[in-house]
């Protein structure tokens, strides 16, 4: 069996979701939706990992996120353990976040980039896709991605969660056969269209960083896997397609990515 919409970053492990987790996966389970949900640091990655464990529908990713954590720590024994679960498909959300810093500081660059490296080579280590969270940072993140695609070849993949950038920063992730995936902005904004309709079909992803930015016409709700629908139909009205088409193609792409296989994973050799 495989899904009729794949939500691939969400946090349903958060506060957000407390006394009405079942509420959420019943509605997911309703519109016949899988989803990812994403840790940022050690305790949401295990709660992820337990989700995963405990729902068909879902799936996890686990990681230290570049600046909700001011430190440079990455337990790499504490996450292998986690990794080796048998639903958790990435690792991340980790990355490199500018766009809370002062320009000049270098310092705190050097630290991002020496914790999202440490992830990176895990990721490659441990044979997973990484889950990334960028902004204001491309120049870097693209430059690093670079030097390692050169380096590991296929073993390094992934996604870019919550892409905002242009055609040609876009263009630079899929020359490293990177995807990149659109939320809810795209349902009330204009921004993004000329991205979504340039980017590879094979190359696009959905998700909604649930409870984070409900797509219309939920907004200023708390957002939820099944408003996924949503984002997939706009993202399908911006490139002129079927709507059940694009969703099918959605979902495939995150089925290869993430190498799930009727509701199982398979790591690629």
């Amino acid at each position: 069996m495989i899904p009729r919409y794949f939500d691939i970053h969400s946090h349903l492990n958060d506060d957000a979701f407390s006394g009405d987790i079942e509420g959420a996966i019943t509605r997911m389970r309703a519109g016949n939706i899988w989803t990812i949900v994403v840790g940022t640091d050690a305790k949401s990655s295990q709660s992820a990992v337990q989700l995963g464990s405990f729902y068909d529908a879902v799936f996890s990713s686990i990681g230290v996120h570049p600046s909700d954590n001011k430190d440079d720590h990455f337990d790499e024994d504490y996450f292998h353990r986690l990794v080796t679960m048998p639903k958790v498909v990435a690792v991340g959300e980790c990355g490199l976040d500018y766009s809370r810093i002062d320009a000049r500081d270098t310092a705190e660059k050097k630290r991002q980039k020496y914790l999202f490296e440490r992830q990176l080579e895990f990721a490659i280590k441990e044979n997973k896709p990484l889950m990334i969270h960028c902004r204001d940072a491309h120049s870097d993140m693209q430059a690093i991605l670079d030097a390692k695609k050169r380096e590991h070849g296929d073993r390094l993949r992934g996604d870019i969660h919550f892409f905002t950038g242009d055609v040609e920063t876009a263009k630079k992730y899929f020359d490293l056969d990177f995807s990149v995936s659109f939320p809810g902005v795209v349902t009330f904004t204009n921004d993004y269209d000329e991205v979504v309709r340039f980017a590879p079909v094979d190359r696009i992803m959905s998700e909604t960083d649930c409870p984070y930015v409900a797509p219309l016409p939920h907004r200023g709700k708390r957002n939820e896997p099944f408003f996924i629908t949503e984002i997939v139909a706009r993202i399908a009205e911006i490139r002129g397609v079927d709507s059940r088409e694009m969703a099918e193609t959605l979902v495939k792409n995150a089925l290869l990515l993430f190498g799930i296989q009727g509701g199982k994973t398979e790591t690629p050799q």
